[in-house]
């Protein structure tokens, strides 16, 4: 019978079905981060207008958070 107790600490199993961690690419983030900002305008103006009535719409008239 093993003499481990509840309070010892799990051992520690092998990452043997992770892939390792790699860093990541700076410059590839940048171009992902450029690529976000140069978004369609026109769809970028309809989901803040979604967004903006779905946040005031169960606030009272005296506490929206746009005007």
């Amino acid at each position: 019978m093993s003499e481990r107790t509840t309070l010892d600490p799990e051992p520690r199993r092998a990452r043997q079905d992770q892939p390792p961690r790699r860093r990541p690419d700076p410059a590839a983030l940048a171009r992902l981060l450029d690529d976000w900002m140069q978004g369609d305008e026109a769809e970028q103006r309809e989901t803040f207008e979604s967004l903006r009535q779905s946040l005031d719409e169960d606030r009272p008239a005296g506490y929206k958070l746009f005007s």
